[in-house]
């Protein structure tokens, strides 16, 4: 066996030590991140309603034993399609990427899953071998064209990831081939996905990523449009081992909160701030809830407040609740459990808000199935009263 040149050994340290720097706002390819202006909409008061809330298991697949990591997008005015990986167990060569869709008619169903990324089509489609698929990120700009964003891995566990893009005009009818983002000229793994992006004014999107090899920590994803395969900028909030998996929640035009899962021995929730747009963020602090090193969710309701799902103990998974910040996350309120079982795995949650004013929560369910949980303000609300300080 050959032995590695000494300024091959050399190269491969800088490059690891290039791609793995904990750097502030630096962008790949020598660019800086411009400051970015968040798509906010003013606050608006919601109208007063009856509390609603609705509750249903997904089909998980046909033939599909495990699922895990859900996301929704509003592809039309109170439409809906979701997506999930599910296979054998996490992390099998069987696993493939499903969606469903549901319309807007009172009392409508979700469509049949149907599979639309698997690791052999993803192979054949990237031009490079593919071992597994997993997370996927599901995102519209509301004209019925809907986003994927997916990881893939060719060797290893999630440390191994990288990053692809799928396209559909259609609702999810017909897909553009997979194309990988390249986010790093020199070691251009350990990148995934999990919550929901952001629109920033001007056209692109803002989405919250995260790395796992060797350290752990949150990035953001600066995606360009119309084409955001040669537009693509990754930037890092803070690096280290102290919290990734990250939340992105926009609070103004240059403001933002990022809110983070756990990657230490502190059993809490992290948050980091951005008063200038992305391009500087405070150290992460924590916020006063626990976090038992999984999986969260938060979004910007329409009046303004917060919204947070998150697994409200320091140890396992087996409850999932909401909360409430009307303070841009300095405090909180618990609201609902919407999922409580001893020993039970309730995880990876996923909010968002269509354009009628309701809530949509997916998480996943015992891993054998995906829960969808549908609500209204007005029993957010009442929730809340009921829920612990």
């Amino acid at each position: 066996m050959k032995t590695p040149s000494v300024v091959a050994v050399v190269a491969a340290v800088l490059a690891m030590g290039l791609h793995l720097w904990p750097g502030t706002g630096k962008g790949i390819r020598g660019r800086t991140v411009p400051p970015a202006t968040w798509a906010v909409p003013a606050p608006v008061q919601i109208p007063a309603a009856p509390a609603f809330v609705r509750e249903e298991l997904l089909e998980p697949g046909p033939g599909v034993a495990s699922v895990h990591v859900a996301s929704l997008a509003e592809f039309a005015p109170g439409r809906l399609a979701a997506c999930w990986y599910g296979g054998s167990k996490e992390g099998a060569r069987d696993v493939g990427i499903y969606l469903t869709v549901r319309d807007g008619a009172p009392g409508s169903h979700w469509s049949p899953p149907t599979a639309v990324v698997f690791a052999q089509t993803a192979e054949r489609e990237l031009q490079r071998y593919v071992k597994k698929v997993g997370n996927p990120l599901l995102f519209s700009d509301g004209q019925g064209q809907l986003q994927l964003l997916f990881v893939s891995i060719a060797a290893g566990g999630w440390s191994g990831s990288s990053l692809n893009l799928r396209r559909s005009p259609d609702a999810g009818k017909t897909w553009s081939p997979s194309r990988r983002l390249v986010l790093s000229p020199f070691y251009n793994v350990s990148e995934l996905v999990k919550n929901a992006p952001i629109p920033v004014e001007g056209g692109g999107w803002c989405v919250p990523i995260y790395h796992e090899m060797i350290g752990k920590f949150p990035e953001l994803l600066w995606l360009g449009v119309p084409d955001a395969l040669t537009t693509a900028v990754r930037s890092r909030p803070f690096g280290g081992r102290t919290a990734f998996q990250p939340a992105l929640v926009p609070l103004g035009a240059r403001r933002a909160l990022l809110l983070c899962r756990t990657a230490g021995d502190r059993t809490e929730l992290f948050g980091s701030r951005t008063e200038d747009g992305g391009v500087h963020w405070s150290s992460p602090a924590l916020v006063g809830l626990p976090n038992s090193g999984s999986g969260i969710a938060a979004i910007r309701m329409s009046d303004g407040r917060i919204l947070l799902a998150f697994n409200d103990t320091q140890s396992g998974r087996d409850n999932l609740r909401l909360a409430v910040s009307a303070d841009e996350g300095v405090t909180w309120r618990r609201a609902a459990t919407v999922a409580s079982e001893p020993g039970a795995d309730y995880s990876s949650p996923y909010l968002l808000q269509t354009r009628d004013g309701r809530f949509h929560l997916v998480f996943t369910w015992k891993r054998l199935a995906i829960r969808h949980v549908e609500f209204n303000t007005a029993w957010l609300d009442a929730s809340m009263k009921e829920g612990t300080p």
